[in-house]
């Protein structure tokens, strides 16, 4: 019985919360580093992805998603600021955001703040991109993959 009711108890907010996420992007992760150690095997095991939506309410958020074990941690995005770098003749056209999100984890009942910083390339064969996380705890978590979809920023 307690399993069955464990079970419930995390399906059903999923459930509920996939349906009021209205997903804007998709980022696929290729590698990424938990202080500076590679992490890309964990995240290739979990699925791992990051998804831009909308909430009910039309606000931006962030979503680190564990797709293989049904997982995710999610969240507003806060003071959202961006700076452009067109392109150069040695670099690419490269947009810089920086905010912090305010993240709720559907596995556990921990939730907190972490600083974010997102950087996207958009390069001849699509667009890259690099996220950095620092937790709480000041652990930083570093992610380098490339976008599924469009994005874009200008409305939040």
């Amino acid at each position: 019985m307690k399993k069955t009711l464990l079970i419930i108890l995390l399906i059903v907010p999923l459930y509920v919360f996939s349906q009021t996420q209205k997903i804007i992007a998709k980022f696929i992760i290729s590698e990424s580093t938990l202080n500076n150690y590679d992490n890309t095997k964990f995240d290739e095991e979990r699925g791992g992805y990051f998804a831009f939506y909308e909430d009910t309410r039309g606000k931006l958020c962030l979503a680190n998603v564990a797709d293989n074990w049904n997982q995710q941690s999610y969240g507003q995005l806060l003071n959202l600021t961006s700076k452009t770098y067109e392109e150069t003749s040695t670099t690419y056209k490269s947009t810089i955001f920086s905010c912090r999100w305010k993240y709720y984890n559907s596995y556990d009942k921990n939730s907190g703040y972490a600083t974010i910083q997102f950087i996207k390339t958009y390069k001849p064969q699509g667009i890259v991109f690099n996220l950095t996380m620092i937790l709480p705890n000041l652990d930083k978590l570093s992610y380098i993959g490339f976008m599924d979809g469009t994005l874009n920023f200008e409305n939040y």
